[in-house]
């Protein structure tokens, strides 16, 4: 779900409005989607970056007990890098076979990676919520997505065992 929390870097290929051909601008992930869809930007392929930061994360969640925060909006963007690529792959699929099978590899590296970062921190929070619900200090470390998750089951929780 695109929500606007990510900024994706774009190419103005059409001009609109005040932007000119040629322009690189920071979107949000819905707006960069809109106009990349209406052929008016190009979207600057990010994936590799993205990659980086959520290797980073798993690195540092490997090494670390306690929950670690991650950059804002990672989840975003790689939400929305795996829209792109999905889409790309499926609207060109009569480009240069390179292009394509670079696309499809990047893709399944992202995706493979995403999921890997989702379910250990998802471990962490369930963790988390046995050991400490409701806590103030690790709610400071959860994205808005996690804090939710983390909130909800910790209520579940309380309420099973009947302590508020």
């Amino acid at each position: 779900m695109l929500t606007g929390k990510a900024l994706i870097p774009v190419k103005v290929i059409r001009s609109f409005g005040s932007w000119k051909e040629g322009d690189m601008i920071l979107l949000e992930d819905w707006k960069a989607r809109e106009l990349w869809e209406s052929g008016v930007v190009e979207v600057l392929d990010e994936v590799e970056k993205v990659i980086g930061e959520i290797d980073k994360v798993i690195s540092e969640e490997r090494k670390s007990e306690p929950l670690t925060p991650i950059p804002e909006g990672l989840y975003e963007r790689a939400e929305f890098y795996i829209y792109y690529l999905e889409r790309y792959i499926r609207e060109r699929a009569g480009e240069s076979v390179e292009v394509i099978n670079t696309k499809m590899a990047k893709l399944t590296n992202l995706k493979k990676k995403y999921n890997h970062l989702k379910e250990l921190r998802f471990k962490k929070i369930l963790e988390a919520v046995r050991l400490r619900p409701g806590s103030m200090e690790i709610l400071t470390r959860l994205s808005p997505e996690e804090r939710r998750i983390y909130l909800q089951m910790s209520r579940i929780r309380n309420e099973w065992l009947g302590e508020r």
